[in-house]
């Protein structure tokens, strides 16, 4: 907070005019920016304006779907760990030797636009977030039957019955301690016994080009479950799906673990300098089982553990007698299993998804292409947390301001979505693509150019205020052809320029 008054007074002419008021970095100094989070923190007032902010965006530029993405993650500080406090250590991919905050995110389909935010300590499991983020956007938007779209952590009964129960629909993957993949494999072998036809699942990208990526079927199951004393049932679908791509991936895994435990394996016969050596079958027996775990491959390679026993004479020395030193060695040899391995080829690509939303709103292609564009959250934590809004790492210290900020942040992350949305439709509709972005490379053009690039271009428009006598005459330095494309494309008009000045010509 405290390097904002250097940026002020870098820029407290145009913060001047632009707010029609004399603005000073004083103005901006960190114990006021401080109570700015504070007011921020408190949930009832944000929750409030949460909801008009979002209304308002969803109405103005007509963003709504019914498709709502909801993930978690983790933002670390150098903040010290209090027992009650939002600092904790936790599960992390980013770094787990620092504490962290979780946050929960929910974001309307399909550009991602923030719905709903949660900040909750760091060592929060993201299992029991679901319900209150459905409740929370349910709120929010005034409208009950929305699909909401998570990961597999999603997928827990307790959840479902909640969205069932006050009808909401979900989609999510089925976890393998919910649905293992032996349960999978007999499905599928079910359903291929019985002569179904697989339903193809195409995907436009784009270029234009379509592409066939994936297979699927689907079954329909009854479930039940118990809550307050009372027995609830419900039709969920269950919808297989064969990523082609993704089984191409786990194929070519499988064959680089392969080629590594065989060489692994074969070593154990090498002899030399720093070779351990295995007197025993059941030394190389715990060796090799120890090669397959780790390689995730057990039962795909067969091998065979043989012991030989040699015999050497040494001759008598001194008062030592002839005798006979017997060493037992061991010899190992391996070789892939086909028909393992072919099992293990045939089970590659499966997943297990789960909804209760009925196929006539929800065709089977839908759901799987719903789950593999969930990337759309991420994008938006990936701006969060990344250089464009730099939340990580957290410098404050109180919950408080903690838990202000990252809602702060929520609004920029919200217009940058806005200035996404605004271009791809401007774009689309004029069929033109936008290109000369990049100064290495004009003609390089964008589809869906994306708002901090668009940002980063209008850095160099600079306002110039000179003064002659008691009077001042200002102008806009830096502004280009491409620049007032762009703001033709916003919907802008170039009057939010001239207001400050007259445009100077390049």
């Amino acid at each position: 907070m405290c390097s904002f008054e250097d940026w002020v007074e870098k820029r407290q002419q145009i913060l001047s005019d632009f707010f029609c008021h004399p603005i000073s970095p004083k103005h901006f100094t960190d114990d006021r920016l401080a109570r700015i989070l504070d007011y921020f923190s408190n949930s009832e007032r944000w929750n409030e304006f949460e909801c008009q902010l979002n209304a308002t965006i969803i109405r103005v530029y007509g963003v709504f779907s019914d498709l709502v993405r909801i993930d978690m993650t983790t933002a670390n500080s150098d903040g010290i760990v209090t027992e009650s406090g939002l600092l904790q250590f936790g599960h992390s991919k980013d770094d787990p030797t620092t504490p962290q905050i979780k946050i929960a995110l929910s974001v309307l389909d399909p550009l991602g636009l923030p719905l709903t935010v949660s900040i909750l300590p760091g060592n929060t499991a993201d299992d029991p977030l679901y319900i209150p983020v459905m409740d929370s956007v349910i709120k929010n938007t005034n409208n009950q039957r929305l699909l909401f779209v998570g990961d597999c952590k999603m997928c827990a009964l307790g959840t479902r019955l909640h969205a069932f129960l006050h009808q909401m629909d979900y989609l999510c993957p089925l976890s393998e301690v919910a649905h293992p993949t032996s349960e999978i494999i007999e499905a599928v072998h079910s359903f291929e016994s019985s002569n179904g036809i697989m339903t193809p699942i195409k995907r436009e990208y784009y270029t234009g080009d379509e592409a066939i990526i994936a297979e699927a079927f689907e079954k329909k199951v009854m479930r039940s479950a118990h809550k307050d004393g009372m027995h609830h049932s419900w039709e969920e679908r269950i919808i297989y799906a064969k990523s082609f791509a993704h089984a191409e991936k786990q194929k070519a895994k499988l064959d680089s673990n392969l080629e590594k435990s065989l060489d692994e394996i074969f070593s154990m016969n090498e002899r030399g300098r720093g070779k351990p050596v295995y007197r025993s079958r059941s030394e190389a027996e715990d060796k090799i089982q120890s090669v397959l775990k780790s390689n995730s491959i057990l039962g795909v390679i067969s091998y065979e553990i043989r012991e030989e026993l040699t015999k050497k004479t040494i001759r008598a020395y001194g008062n030592r007698p002839k005798r006979t030193e017997k060493k037992i060695s061991v010899k190992v040899s391996a070789n892939v299993n086909q028909e393992a391995y072919d099992a293990a080829i045939e089970i590659l690509g499966w997943r297990a998804y789960i909804t209760n939303r009925s196929e006539d709103l929800l065709s089977i292609e839908a759901v799987v292409l719903a789950y593999r564009d969930q990337y759309v959250v991420e994008h938006a934590f990936h701006r969060l947390k990344g250089k464009c809004l730099s939340l990580t790492p957290i410098h404050i210290q109180k919950d408080e301001r903690i838990d202000g900020l990252v809602k702060l942040l929520t609004i920029p992350l919200r217009i940058l979505v806005v200035i996404d949305k605004t271009l791809q439709d401007s774009i689309a509709q004029r069929g033109e693509n936008l290109s000369g972005l990049f100064r290495y490379n004009p003609k390089k053009e964008l589809v869906k150019p994306k708002a901090e690039r668009i940002i980063e271009y209008f850095k160099g428009v600079f306002v110039s205020k000179v003064a002659m006598g008691n009077q001042y005459f200002t102008s806009i330095i830096g502004l280009e052809e491409k620049h007032m494309e762009i703001l033709g494309l916003l919907n802008l008009s170039v009057d939010i320029f001239t207001a400050f000045g007259v445009i100077q010509d390049t």
